[in-house]
C-alpha cells in the first residue's frame, strides 16, 4: 500500500481528488492548509505529496522545501499558477513534477504512478567510511557514533541525496532553513558545514569556490 497526502484548500477538489485517487493499492489523506499538512506529516510517513502552491496560511513551496530537505519523498504540484518562475521555483524547492489546473485526471494518475515507480527510498547512506540512517537518526564514521544537531542532520541529508552534485549556497540555505531563509545570516551555512567537517572529516565535503559545496563522502 502506498500513501499520498493531498494538500488543497478547495473543498470540492480536495474531496474529489481523495475519492478519485484512492484504490486498493493507494490510500489518500487530505489537508486543507499547511498547518494541517505538517501535523499529518508528523504522524505518519507518505510516499508522495500532491501539493497546491496557494494555501490559506502560506505557500506550498515552503512545505516542499521542508519535506525534501530531509526526506526523499516525491512532491507533485497541482496549481493554477502558470508563470514560468513559479514552475522553476517549485523545481528548485525539490518538486519532481508540476501540473497546471485545469488538468486531466487520467494524466494526473499517470504522473503519480510514474513518480511512485521512480521513487526509491534512500533513508540509509553507506560508503567505505560512513553509515547514516536518517530514519533512526543514527550516524557513524569508521564505526564510531557521531552526534549531529538537527540542522547538521538536514544539511547532511541534502548532501547525501545529491552526492557528487555541486549545490549552490542559496539552494542549501533554502532547503535547510525553509521560509526563514531570508532572515538567516550568510555565515550560518558556513558554520554548519564547518561543524560537519569537524565531526566527519574535512575531505568529505568539498568547496567549489564561487558556486557552493559538493558531498564527496569517503575517499576512494
Amino acid at each position: 500500500m502506498k500513501y499520498i497526502l493531498i494538500v488543497e484548500d478547495d473543498v470540492a477538489l480536495r474531496e474529489g481528488l481523495t475519492n478519485a485517487l484512492q484504490n486498493n493499492t493507494l490510500q489518500a489523506y487530505a489537508a486543507s492548509n499547511l498547518d494541517d499538512a505538517r501535523r499529518i506529516l508528523d504522524e505518519r510517513t507518505f510516499d508522495l505529496l500532491l501539493l497546491d502552491c496557494n494555501l490559506p496560511d502560506g505557500s506550498g513551496i515552503d512545505l516542499c522545501r521542508e519535506v525534501t530537505a530531509t526526506k526523499d519523498t516525491p512532491v507533485i504540484f497541482l496549481t493554477v499558477r502558470d508563470a514560468e518562475i513559479d514552475e522553476v521555483t517549485a523545481f528548485r524547492a525539490g518538486a519532481c513534477d508540476y501540473i497546471r489546473k485545469p488538468f486531466s485526471l487520467t494524466i494526473l494518475q499517470e504522473r503519480i504512478a510514474a513518480a511512485l515507480r521512480k521513487h526509491l527510498p534512500n533513508h540509509i547512506y553507506e560508503d567505505a567510511h560512513f553509515r547514516f540512517d536518517f530514519t533512526e537518526l543514527t550516524f557513524s564514521a569508521d564505526g564510531q557514533r557521531v552526534i549531529l544537531s538537527s540542522t547538521e542532520q538536514k544539511l547532511l541529508a541534502v548532501f547525501c541525496n545529491h552526492k557528487g552534485q555541486i549545490l549552490e549556497r542559496q539552494t542549501l540555505v533554502d532547503r535547510i532553513w525553509s521560509c526563514d531563509s531570508d532572515y538567516i545570516d550568510e555565515n550560518a551555512l558556513s558554520v554548519t558545514v564547518k561543524r560537519l567537517r569537524d565531526k566527519l572529516g574535512a575531505d568529505c565535503i568539498g568547496t567549489v569556490y564561487g558556486m557552493g559545496y559538493v558531498w564527496k563522502g569517503a575517499k576512494k
